[in-house]
């Protein structure tokens, strides 16, 4: 069985539709099983994101996990709607430094949190075939919706992240945990700029229609 995650409603049932996952399960948040498939909705925030994968991959567990979803761009060569397969995460808002560990290293000693590479190049391979734009790279994850463009450009300089988004390090770091396949996959819906907030809302069915393409391409495999 492959689970698949997501944060908003929108994205969840743009999965669900496109996966054929319509039997409501039992659980503290929105569960749909399929044939050979999960769906989830964790909730925004990297808590409800962490708790919901953890509670999935400790009652099931399935074979193997992505966490897909919207996101805002860092990286301003990435457009509305580009996919971002994220190579890592990490938590830009996490802050040991007194402790003398580096921006977002976590008590683990570890900072970035790794997609497995062989889910992540399924990813690459089903973007591919679907003829949909991609790149690689990394993700900065957060508790807050980033609409700041200066800090946008101090977070890619710090972590050399490309895109921000608030749920996917978290996710990345319960699989790492878990020690469970996962791979992270992020639709552009903005800039993380000024007009942040309005743009998500504009392009955020339309990712998320996509990603429900992307993850029935993937449920393929």
């Amino acid at each position: 069985m492959t689970a698949f995650f997501a944060a908003e409603p929108e994205e969840a049932e743009a999965l669900k539709e496109a996966l054929g996952a319509r039997e409501a399960l039992e659980a503290p948040f929105p569960l749909y099983r399929g044939a050979g498939v999960l769906v989830a909705e964790t909730g925004v925030g990297k808590v409800a994101a962490a708790s919901a994968v953890a509670h999935v991959l400790a009652r099931f567990p399935p074979r193997e996990s992505f966490f897909l979803g919207v996101a805002g761009a860092l990286d301003p060569g990435l457009k509305a709607l580009d996919l971002l397969l994220a190579e890592g995460a990490v938590q830009w808002d996490v802050d040991l430094t007194p402790f003398g560990r580096k921006p977002g290293e976590t008590a683990f000693g570890l900072g970035l949190f790794p997609s497995d590479p062989h889910l992540l190049a399924r990813a690459e391979g089903a973007a591919r075939a679907l003829g949909l734009p991609f790149r690689r790279g990394v993700v900065a994850t957060g508790d807050r919706f980033l609409a700041d463009g200066k800090e946008a450009e101090r977070l890619r300089a710090l972590f050399g992240a490309q895109a921000v988004e608030m749920e996917g390090a978290a996710a990345l770091m319960v699989a790492w945990r878990y020690r469970h396949p996962m791979a992270l996959v992020r639709a552009v819906t903005d800039g993380a700029g000024a007009g942040a907030a309005w743009d998500f809302q504009a392009f955020l069915r339309e990712a998320s229609r996509r990603l429900g393409l992307l993850a029935r391409e993937l449920s393929l495999y």
